[in-house]
């Protein structure tokens, strides 16, 4: 990966000569109009504005088109792996009891909230990787990467050891039927983290092909591994087995398509070469204490994300157990929306990123993943509103519809989760630590109200929707005043 100058702003804002082409949005060809001589008249100088103005317009649609080629490749990885995880929810809930599927509804929800900070991680490696392209700075890459990893897989070492001692007191807090499986999916989630680092290096390199094809990795291994073991015998611990399998299969492959990549780990000695020719030093990295408050920023930003995600589920569990298992039916139907945002913000985050630095905003590209996002989202919507009994019987079996009125007002709460997954990796991209208050407080307000529904699937589910509402709409605010902020900038 070549390493790109330092930009200032002076240089990003002023004008260009005659015929140059613009970088950052102006990149796909088109030539800017240079500045009106001092002496020209009225007319010319409002005939070059005018022309200025209508290349910009046409740009916008090449930025669009653009924006979608490089998330398409994402999307049908993350729609392929969202259908083979229905497919092991078809096949595990008919070869399961409700009871023992509730139960691996609540370990998937464990994974989550687990693995959700891993994605912290992975800000923190696109911010840092990006800072290091526009500073020349790349040959700090490699030493820095080996270190992350081993301190990395000490980690899910102590991780490991822990859930294996603590599995009992967690399954019997969750009301679980065992704690068989609490000690892997706890594991899976710590190892989900490790992954996400090289994952961050993939999109920065942009290698949004080897990330889809990493995604289907983890989604066939997973699928095989699960259905296979359930169907043996093991129910939910089979179930966390087979996460856990998924997910290192998914580290593998990831090592192995980066070992291939030098450019990618800052090891293409020509690529990473700090930049020459210029007339001063590259400037500092910034200072430890600084990325350290970044992540930290986002890790309690995405472990707030998974809390929202799935405290529905844990709190419905534990206030009805005999119910869990049809909700969770109507979970795993609509939180196919909240994964696809997860698979679409991977390319989000270090397009947006990187436009920061130019001093530009990427709302081409956030409003791309969100017309990806509209699409399945509109199906699950429909199918909802007109048949929620026939599509969760003909999904999971008759056995499974008890809660078939919370599917529509979930699955628009999930939706607008999804949005929000989006808003935040865009915010978190530029560096905005404001909407960790709006994730706070809405976790705050949404554990109380849902245990007020007392277990009810619909009332639980129409509370959701009320809590995941409001935030879209102010973290979609948020985003729009930043985006305001860096084009001024």
């Amino acid at each position: 990966m070549a390493a790109v100058p330092a930009i200032s702003r002076s240089t990003a804002t002023s004008p260009l000569p005659t015929g140059t082409r613009a970088a950052g949005p102006l990149a796909a060809g088109a030539t800017v109009a240079a500045p009106a001589p001092a002496g020209a008249g009225t007319a010319e100088r409002a005939k070059d504005g005018w022309t200025l103005r209508k290349r910009l317009r046409q740009t916008r649609g090449v930025r669009l088109r653009g924006a979608l080629r490089g998330a398409v490749p994402l999307a049908l990885a993350g729609l392929l792996a969202n259908v083979a995880n229905m497919d092991v929810t078809l096949i595990i809930a008919r070869a399961m009891s409700t009871r023992s599927y509730g139960a691996v509804a609540q370990l998937i929800a464990i994974f989550f909230v687990v693995s959700m900070p891993g994605s912290a991680l992975l800000v923190g490696v696109v911010r840092r990787i990006t800072t290091w392209q526009h500073n020349g700075r790349l040959h700090l890459l490699a030493e820095w990467v080996d270190r992350v990893r081993r301190v990395g897989v000490a980690t899910v070492l102590v991780v490991a050891v822990l859930a294996i001692i603590g599995r009992g007191y967690v399954a019997r807090e969750l009301s679980l039927p065992g704690p068989g499986g609490v000690a892997e999916i706890i594991t899976a989630g710590a190892a989900w983290c490790l992954l996400c680092v090289d994952r961050g290096l993939l999109q920065c390199a942009r290698q949004y092909r080897a990330l889809a094809t990493n995604l289907l990795v983890d989604a066939v291994v997973k699928t095989v591994f699960t259905i296979g073991l359930v169907l043996v015998g093991l129910d939910e611990s089979g179930a966390a087995i087979g996460v856990l399998l998924g997910v290192l299969a998914a580290l593998a492959h990831v090592r192995w398509t980066l070992h291939r990549n030098p450019a990618a780990m800052g090891r293409d000695r020509a690529a990473a070469a700090p930049t020459a020719g210029t007339d001063s030093p590259a400037p500092p990295d910034a200072a430890p204490a600084r990325l350290a408050v970044e992540v930290g920023a986002a890790l309690v930003a995405l472990a707030l994300l998974g809390l929202l995600q799935n405290v529905d589920m844990l709190l419905q569990g534990r206030l009805a157990p005999d119910r869990s298992g049809s909700y969770a039916a109507v979970s795993v139907a609509s939180k196919v929306i909240v994964l696809a945002a997860v698979v679409l913000a991977g390319f989000l985050l270090p397009e947006a990123a990187d436009r920061r630095h130019l001093g530009q905003h990427a709302l081409h590209q956030l409003g791309a993943t969100i017309a990806i996002l509209l699409v399945p989202a509109a199906g699950l919507l429909s199918a909802a509103l007109i048949a929620p009994d026939k599509l969760l019987s003909l999904a999971f079996g008759p056995r499974f519809t008890d809660a078939s009125g919370a599917l529509l007002p979930l699955a628009a709460a999930m939706t607008c989760l999804g949005a929000t997954v989006l808003f935040t990796h865009y915010l978190l991209a530029l560096g905005e630590r404001g909407v960790l208050l709006a994730l706070a407080l809405t976790a705050a307000a949404a554990v109380p109200l849902l245990l007020w529904a007392d277990g009810s699937p619909t009332a639980t589910a129409r509370v959701d929707l009320a809590c995941q509402a409001t935030l879209a709409v102010v973290t979609g605010l948020s985003v729009l005043a930043a985006a305001r902020r860096t084009a001024r900038a």
